[in-house]
């Protein structure tokens, strides 16, 4: 019957989001307990000793449906809030009779194999704009940005999105890439995230999951207003977010550009989502059935997968990402080109799964959950050829770490002309793209950044990511030959004598130590963690002072992922942001001479790193003047710093300066 179907439906979809949890939990349980018991709770509460706290009696909260003493127990409240008195019989209650969020979801990749330490935690806040008025949501913004800086101290980054439920619907609502929008594909790709990949934390559940899957926006409309006369399900128990039944073509390329631009920071964590895009533009239809309609058909629809050919799968294998994966693998399978692109996907698929599962292999008792997955991955022939390979990544030298972000970044700039060409021949159909003059030059801007090569710029590799690179030890070796000193990084500890053998273990030679340092800094190869050693030398150079130079390299310019620089500065015209002065790093004799080495590095507005050397104090002074005239940088400023290593010439060096 259709009641029975309807409660089928609804087990399965309550069974699969368990599940999800379950997953997050066997993931971290520390921090699902903050993600799924505590932020809801805090969300639910508004008491003077608790995070989030806001003192006006017009801010509006509280979860509808929400049962706080069921969902946080008294241990686990006491172990967040030990000095608490909320929950104290002798104060007021700290909930509300007329909570304003109508449900609480996670988006994204909490609880699936693309989930890793690094991991943050987007909700989408789902509230009604006119029942909380301007002010009651600026208060209730307030309560959530308190909230993330309490889970931030925590080491858990999340961020809450609040998202109006009737603009949602209509498909019109703020995306959280409004700033730098690529037209409206973007908020229906969004969208599309939101139900292939959310777990319900609290509150009403999306409508979404009951109504079949295949209809168009009015078949939507007459379904939902059918099942509501039936009064087969309670209104108050969900939320009707919508439906989206197709992506025009005309919007995809925008998103393309966007996920390009999201790609320079980690390409191998974009790849799925770049092929997915290209999966819609490719497809021969114009109208775009999209993955969350698979999703919903594995989850509350499994009767329909016999249409499409697919197994019903038990719920604990309905994974969004893996799932998505395999679609796209099977559709670049049939490419009839001679270069086959299904490896590289599985490829990233196994750096993301590896990535996630890093956490599980130092814990006993997780192995089974990798094995689990890598015997799915197996059974849908989501691994590469050579998948043990990957298993060691942690092993690779730098050549091959290096091969391997370049075949990456090699795929999405491919792509990317592909796409470009795509684009070409639909506006010589006629067809109108919908992304704007001022977002292409954005995103232009941002590919140029990484890519272009200009004078004195430091290059950024084609990496994997900034943390694939990280190096824990690297040693430097400074050796001279006809007149010349050449430096060189390599991985691992040496001492002079094996330094001469372990030519496979080389990251970099240069002729300068200071742009070496550099170069592996902004590329993520030297970092905090990483244990910097030296070789005999016959230079006046010490580790420490190598040491005390790359402090104040990291003081100086604190690394800012490229998707993060803002419109706004790649618009305007590129100013230095920052500069740090190097001054004698060879420890030459100073003393009533002209000559005085230096080197200025700077970073500019749009990312860009660069290194100019001075051989006189009156080139280094004409160099400051500018920075300080052309770009306001100087020490009053607070982007101005300079770095002399201890030596004997300081004080010398000093007075020559403020000369």
């Amino acid at each position: 019957t259709r009641l029975s179907t309807l409660k089928n439906r609804l087990d399965r979809l309550l069974a699969y989001n368990r599940n999800r949890m379950v997953k997050a939990m066997r993931f971290n349980k520390n921090k699902a307990d903050i993600y799924f018991k505590v932020l809801p709770f805090l969300l639910h509460s508004n008491y003077p000793d608790l995070p989030g706290y806001i003192e006006d009696e017009k801010c509006l909260f509280g979860i509808h449906r929400f049962q706080p003493e069921k969902v946080l127990d008294f241990e686990l409240f006491r172990k967040f809030f030990p000095k608490s008195t909320a929950l104290s019989e002798r104060t007021p209650s700290p909930f509300t009779e007329n909570p304003c969020i109508h449900s609480l979801k996670t988006i994204g990749s909490i609880g699936t194999v693309a989930q890793t330490t690094k991991s943050d935690c987007d909700y989408w806040v789902s509230v009604k704009n006119d029942e909380l008025g301007p002010e009651g949501l600026e208060l209730l913004s307030q309560k959530c940005k308190a909230i993330e800086e309490w889970a931030l101290e925590r080491d858990t980054e999340v961020y809450f999105f609040l998202m109006d439920i009737d603009q949602t619907r209509e498909n019109s609502f703020d995306s959280a890439a409004e700033e730098e929008s690529a037209g409206s594909a973007l908020k229906l790709l969004l969208k599309d995230e939101l139900f292939r990949t959310h777990i319900m934390v609290a509150g009403k559940m999306p409508l979404w999951w009951l109504i079949p899957p295949g209809l168009t926006e009015e078949g939507y409309r007459e379904y939902v207003d059918a099942i509501y006369k039936s009064r087969k399900i309670n209104p108050n128990l969900f939320i009707d977010l919508g439906y989206i039944s197709v992506i025009p073509k005309s919007e995809i390329f925008g998103a393309c550009l966007w996920q390009m631009n999201k790609a320079l920071d980690s390409p191998f964590k974009s790849v799925i989502k770049f092929a997915y895009l290209e999966l819609l533009l490719r497809k021969e239809d114009e109208a775009l059935p999209l993955f969350s309609d698979r999703i919903k058909c594995y989850v509350t629809f499994p009767e329909r997968l016999k249409d499409l050919q697919e197994e019903v799968l038990e719920l604990e294998n309905v994974d969004p990402y893996l799932l998505l994966a395999r679609e796209i693998v099977a559709f670049y399978k049939q490419e009839k080109t001679e270069k086959k692109r299904d490896g590289i996907i599985r490829e990233c698929l196994i750096l993301k799964t590896l990535e996630a599962m890093a956490l599980h292999k130092k814990k006993t008792g997780k192995k089974e959950q990798l094995s689990a997955t890598m015997a799915l991955m197996q059974k849908w022939q989501l691994l590469p050829d050579d998948w043990q390979h990957f298993t060691n990544i942690q092993f690779w030298n730098f050549t091959d770490l290096n091969k391997a972000g370049v075949k990456v970044h090699n795929y999405l700039t491919e792509t990317y002309k592909l796409l470009r060409w795509i684009l070409k021949e639909f506006q010589k159909k006629g067809t109108k793209i919908t992304i704007t003059e001022r977002d292409l030059s954005i995103l232009g801007r941002k590919l140029f950044t990484f890519y272009q090569v200009k004078e004195n710029k430091v290059e950024y590799i084609r990496s994997l990511s900034r943390e694939s690179m990280q190096q824990d030890d690297i040693t430097l070796h400074i050796s001279r030959f006809e007149g010349m000193d050449y430096y060189y990084a390599l991985q691992g500890e040496h001492d002079t004598q094996s330094v001469k053998t372990k030519t496979d273990m080389m990251i970099r030679r240069e002729t300068a130590l200071i742009p070496l340092l550099t170069w592996m800094y902004i590329n993520g190869i030297l970092n905090k963690k990483t244990k910097l050693h030296l070789t005999k030398n016959y230079l006046s150079i010490s580790l420490v002072d190598i040491q005390d130079l790359v402090a104040a390299m990291m003081n100086s310019f604190p690394l800012i992922p490229f998707a993060h620089i803002s419109a706004d500065q790649l618009l305007k015209q590129e100013t230095i942001a920052m500069a740090l002065v190097v001054i004698n790093m060879a420890k030459e004799q100073v003393r009533g001479s002209k000559a005085l080495n230096s080197t200025i590095i700077s970073t500019n507005s749009y990312g860009e790193f660069f290194i100019q050397d001075y051989t006189t104090l009156v080139q280094l002074k004409n160099a400051i003047h500018n920075l300080l005239t052309q770009h306001y940088v100087s020490r009053w400023n607070n982007n101005l710093n300079f770095f002399i290593p201890d030596q004997s010439e300081i004080k010398v060096i000093q007075s020559m300066l403020e000369k």
